[in-house]
């Protein structure tokens, strides 16, 4: 007889132990049944899961459950992604150690690493999370690293990963180039300056900029060529105010006559459009900002100061000569590091030698691989389709890190690029050198490593041993299920259904599971600063794992989902009431025989 109240502390470790003693969510390799396989997303290491991943890993968890009451030889994987400039922030800030030391600093952030895997398997484990353990995988491992050099020789034999010097998204702050995807808007307070321009002695051109300090990087002026304002002008030069360097006035029907004065100072690099400018009419490049943030010698006396200090001198400088016309208090929205990062600082166009990974020859073919797969909500077919279709850049892959699989190359001055050789991987070029074939010389190891979305983007090949057990892939390729949030299509999605494309000229999923992300009970993003984070131990010690499994079942597809207690205690109420019902009937079957027949 089922006790009067359910205790679910002691009944769910009962079960778990019974699970992992008797191996019950093993995937069997000897049967014949019809294999599900799940390409679960790896959570980022760098602390321990939250309530998203709770949220997100439920789904997946009972949709394996489900599975396997259907009959299928469920094959559930679990990784961890764990390369990534988040583990070093927090190895360099909250342990202290420096990263002049290279291989004691990647030494603790492997120790992190560890830790925190470990710490999330326990979590893992407290919500009844059915995955077979013995598939589990991690980013930093040799086994994967050599995978993962392993497509990059491949993809550098088929022309699609190269080298080149290109303006990169570029973070003063953390040092390392950045893909699109790793960026996003901020919105701040900020001034818009209208600068006057000199033409002649009777004639000036008001231009207006928030960013008055990439004057000295300025090479032309941009005009629409119907616009009456400034058709006399065109063909003509302005002279830059401080700097006394003539630049060209271009008509271009880009430009924007609404905004500001309708005139627009091109600089080397303010935005994407002065690369798209630059790149059309074959203007100079004149680089004003280093990697560390700081002006070059390029920007004369203002030379060594941080971006936010040239801008206030140089603004200072300019009312001071007379060449401010007004300055208008705005808010705008400003490019800045935030995906998979507490960094937050503004981005820079830098032009610099970086690995590039070709992406846009290939949207129409990944666009329509998307297509044959089935999504769940449907209408996120779009976002990948939209973020495809506005892909104006090659993918950036190299980082300036530390803690990442190394980009198996060595460089020589004579420009010559030596790849690893397939049977030493995996390889860590930095701090070698070779013998460089076409010059004698000796060849530099690269330094870089990879984005760390070149890592996860293979996790379907990963997952069934491509390239190593044939019979195996063949059963668990492509993946039945890719579950992942929608803040990742543009990343996790895109990355992985190209990469794999090209890699076996095959989808890489059936079906892809899209939900939404987890806010605080106030409705609000999750954040410390807003004092809403809830985290997942609290409502685990205070009802059951069975009671935010129900929380987390009662979300919709593809939808955010506020955090609430109200829901969890009606959540509770609900198992209370079914652990009731099934006393109720377990009274009256006491004398029921199930090989007797019964007439209803």
């Amino acid at each position: 007889m089922l006790p009067k109240r359910y205790d679910a502390k002691d009944v769910e470790r009962k079960w778990q132990k019974k699970w992992k003693r008797e191996g019950i969510y093993r995937f069997r390799l000897d049967s014949n049944r019809e294999v599900y396989s799940i390409d679960t997303p790896p959570p980022f290491t760098s602390g321990t899961l939250h309530m998203g991943h709770i949220y997100n890993h439920v789904w997946i968890d009972i949709v394996a459950r489900y599975k396997r009451m259907k009959g299928f030889n469920v094959y559930f994987p679990q990784g961890f992604d764990c390369h990534g400039l988040p583990t070093e922030l927090k190895v360099e800030n909250e342990l202290n150690v420096s990263k002049e030391n290279r291989e004691e600093f990647l030494k603790r952030c492997i120790e992190w690493t560890n830790l925190a895997i470990k710490r999330m398997r326990e979590q893992f484990d407290r919500i009844g999370y059915s995955s077979d353990w013995d598939y589990s995988y991690r980013t930093m491992d040799d086994s994967y690293k050599r995978l993962v050099q392993k497509t990059l020789l491949i993809f550098y034999k088929k022309n699609l990963l190269y080298r080149e010097k290109h303006p990169v998204l570029w973070c003063p702050r953390c040092e390392t180039a950045l893909a699109k995807a790793e960026i996003g808007h901020i919105e701040k307070d900020g001034k818009l300056y209208y600068i006057d321009l000199k033409i002649d002695d009777e004639h000036k051109i008001t231009i207006a900029t928030t960013r008055p300090e990439m004057m000295p990087a300025c090479v032309a002026v941009l005009v629409h060529p119907q616009d009456e304002r400034y058709k006399k002008f065109i063909g003509r030069e302005a002279i830059l105010p401080i700097f006394n360097r003539k630049v060209p006035i271009i008509a271009d029907d880009s430009v924007d006559r609404e905004f500001g004065t309708g005139a627009v100072y091109l600089c080397t690099f303010g935005d994407e459009q002065d690369i798209e400018w630059q790149k059309k009419y074959g203007l100079p490049i004149i680089e004003v900002i280093d990697k560390k943030g700081r002006m070059t010698e390029n920007a004369g006396r203002y030379k060594g100061m941080k971006v936010e200090e040239a801008r206030r001198k140089i603004a200072e400088d300019l009312i001071e000569i007379g060449s401010i016309r007004k300055i208008e208090k705005i808010k705008h929205q400003v490019v800045a590091h935030t995906e998979r990062s507490s960094c937050r600082a503004s981005i820079e166009l830098i032009p610099l030698e970086q690995w590039f990974i070709n992406v846009k020859d290939f949207i129409r073919e990944i666009i329509e691989t998307s297509r044959n797969m089935n999504w769940y909500p449907e209408y996120m077919l779009q976002r990948l389709i939209d973020w495809s279709e506005a892909m104006d850049w090659d993918w950036v892959i190299s980082r300036q890190r530390i803690f990442g699989t190394p980009l198996p190359f060595w460089i020589c001055s004579c420009g010559e690029i030596i790849p690893a050789d397939e049977s030493e991987l995996p390889v860590d070029p930095r701090g070698t050198k070779r013998r460089c074939p076409k010059c004698g010389g000796m060849a530099i190891g690269e330094e870089d490593v990879c984005d760390c979305w070149v890592d996860s983007s293979i996790t379907p090949l990963v997952i069934s041993k491509w390239m190593e057990d044939d019979e195996f892939f063949k059963r668990t390729y492509p993946s039945s299920l890719r579950p992942q949030g929608y803040e990742i299509i543009r990343t996790w999605a895109f990355y992985t259904i190209y990469r794999c494309l090209i890699l076996t000229d095959k989808a890489c999923f059936k079906d892809l599971l899209i939900n939404g992300m987890v806010a605080g009970p106030d409705g609000r993003k999750m954040s410390k600063s807003l004092g809403n984070v809830i985290e997942p131990d609290e409502p685990l010690k205070k009802y059951s794992a069975d009671t935010i499994r129900q929380w987390a079942a009662s979300g919709t597809l593809g939808d955010d989902y506020p955090f609430s207690w109200e829901e969890c205690e009606h959540s509770h109420r609900f198992l209370t009431k079914f652990w009731n019902i099934c006393r109720f009937i377990q009274i009256h079957l006491k004398d029921f025989d199930p090989k007797k027949k019964y007439e209803l």
